[in-house]
């Protein structure tokens, strides 16, 4: 029914390890454009919306114009975190099940049953989101990695043309600016303005950090944050976080 290759499993595992920090289920509808995921949390907070295209794989071979498979995904991403760096990585989905198939330094084959997951249709997102800045992911996953050591909130301030990222907790305070003129911004536009969401929702967003080089943010005041985790290929991988209610 289909058959998916990667030459590197790194990515892979890491966007599979990232979703599932979200969702306990997915559907994975398969086009010929490419694989799609979309999806909420269990809290209503974060909405996701991922696409890889036909050409981030090596091989991607669907018979169908359009293939639903449901996957819990902790199951998956427990089977998926087995390959090694070095592995190709070969998916056979068919009739209820899904084999997997690692080729590295010696050969490993899994397979997993298919579910009927619930499908989560994406709404008509019409954000006024002013301020947008673009970073090297990189970059903002090790902010987000030091700060969340000490807030469980995180507000993203734009002033002028710089964003700052601040939290506070019981060990103090912290802000980190980034702007273009420091180097931590590849881009930036917009004014002012200021929104708090949950810090442990934009940390999660980071684990697929090795999947993605360049990150662009984009907020408002008491607005959702996106985040818009570009992929190879024109694929993304886009979080939609709900602000914290001041």
């Amino acid at each position: 029914m289909a058959k998916l290759k990667l030459a590197d499993a790194v990515g892979f595992k890491d966007i599979i390890t990232t979703l599932s920090e979200f969702l306990d289920e997915a559907t994975f509808v398969l086009s010929k454009e490419g694989l799609k995921i979309n999806g909420m949390d269990s809290s209503k907070v974060v909405l996701i919306d991922l696409f890889m295209p036909a050409s981030y794989f090596d091989t991607y071979e669907v018979e169908q114009d359009q293939l639903k498979v449901g996957f819990n995904l902790e199951d998956f991403a427990d089977v998926i975190k087995r390959a090694e760096k070095e592995d190709a990585v070969s998916i056979e989905i068919e009739e209820g099940k899904v084999r997997l198939f690692y080729d590295g330094e010696f050969e490993r084959e899994f397979e997993l049953p298919t579910i009927q997951a619930s499908e989560t249709e994406m709404p008509s997102l019409n954000l006024d989101l002013p301020i947008r800045a673009k970073t090297l992911t990189i970059t903002f996953a090790d902010i987000i990695d030091s700060l969340a050591e000490i807030g469980e909130a995180i507000t993203f301030e734009a002033k002028q043309d710089k964003i700052v990222l601040k939290t506070a907790g019981d060990l103090g305070e912290s802000a980190v600016e980034l702007s273009q003129a420091n180097g931590m911004l590849l881009e930036y536009e917009g004014g002012e303005a200021s929104s708090t969401y949950g810090m442990e929702y934009i940390e999660n967003t980071t684990k697929v950090a090795r999947a993605s080089d360049t990150l662009e943010i984009r907020f408002g005041s008491q607005l959702p944050a996106k985040l818009h985790y570009e992929l190879p290929q024109g694929g993304y991988f886009d979080f939609y976080i709900a602000p914290r209610a001041e």
